[in-house]
C-alpha cells in the first residue's frame, strides 16, 4: 500500500487560531470569546491545545472568522491521527 503523504508535526487549531486569526487582528482572548458566545476558559484551553475543535466549535470559528467549518475540522483531525501515531509508535 502507498504511504498518504500528511503534515510533519501538525499543529493544533489553537496554534492557528492564534497566530493567524487572533494576534494578527490585534484581538484579546477575551473580545474573541465574546464574539463566539464563549467563555474565556474555553477560548484559551483551545489555544493551550487543552481542548479540540467540535463541530458545533468549528461552525462558530467559521461564522466569526470567515472560514469554512471543515477547515477547522480537518486541523484538528489531522492533529489528533498524529498524536494517535506518535502513541502508538511509542508503544
Amino acid at each position: 500500500m502507498k504511504k498518504q503523504k500528511t503534515p510533519v508535526n501538525p499543529f493544533h487549531p489553537g496554534e492557528m487560531l492564534l497566530e493567524e486569526f487572533i494576534e494578527p487582528n490585534g484581538w484579546t482572548q477575551a473580545y474573541v470569546a465574546e464574539q463566539l458566545g464563549w467563555t474565556k476558559a474555553k477560548l484559551n484551553e483551545l489555544i493551550k491545545g487543552k481542548r479540540g475543535i467540535t463541530a458545533d466549535s468549528a461552525l462558530d470559528l467559521s461564522d466569526l472568522l470567515g472560514t469554512s467549518p471543515k477547515l477547522w475540522m480537518n486541523l484538528q483531525s489531522t492533529f489528533d491521527l498524529e498524536q494517535a501515531r506518535k502513541k502508538r509508535e511509542a508503544a
